[in-house]
């Protein structure tokens, strides 16, 4: 399902997995669909490292504010949160899977490159005036001052 949100998809008459609907920058890093889950179950370096590595990709391209998603649709289904003695690599990376599906699912869904990209461009110039904003108004601010004797 990762795969399909991420825009790979698979050819019948080749039998491959093409990335010509991937999203620009996934695609020049994992031109094929990277294993995210890592269904070997094998942990070593060798074996395991493009999983780890494109899990971690993975969760980064989530921003600060759509963190912790799957916990916050949980909660109210009597989700009680992973008990730290039972995780495992395998359920923490379908964790972060999961949760870039919830973001994918109310950020990105249904808009193209091109409406994404303008919309980030808003986002970045409405930072950047509301930290201009708060850097004027705390140009102006000054300590209170008040005479003890």
């Amino acid at each position: 399902m990762v795969w399909k949100c991420l825009g790979y998809r698979f050819d019948t008459f080749q039998q491959v997995w093409t990335s010509d609907e991937c999203f620009p920058k996934w695609r020049e890093k994992y031109p094929t669909p990277p294993d995210f889950i890592g269904m070997q179950r094998i942990y070593r370096k060798d074996v395991d490292e493009i999983s780890l590595r494109s899990t971690q990709d993975l969760a980064r391209s989530i921003p600060m504010e759509h963190k912790q998603q799957l916990k916050r649709h949980l909660l109210p289904l009597g989700f009680k949160g992973y008990q730290l003695a039972g995780l495992t690599p395998n359920k923490t990376r379908r964790a972060q899977c999961a949760n870039w599906l919830l973001f994918f699912r109310e950020e990105l869904f249904g808009f193209s490159i091109e409406e994404l990209k303008k919309r980030r461009e808003q986002k970045q110039q409405e930072e950047v005036a509301n930290l201009d904003d708060t850097k004027s108004a705390t140009d102006d601010w000054k300590p209170p001052t008040k005479e003890v004797f």
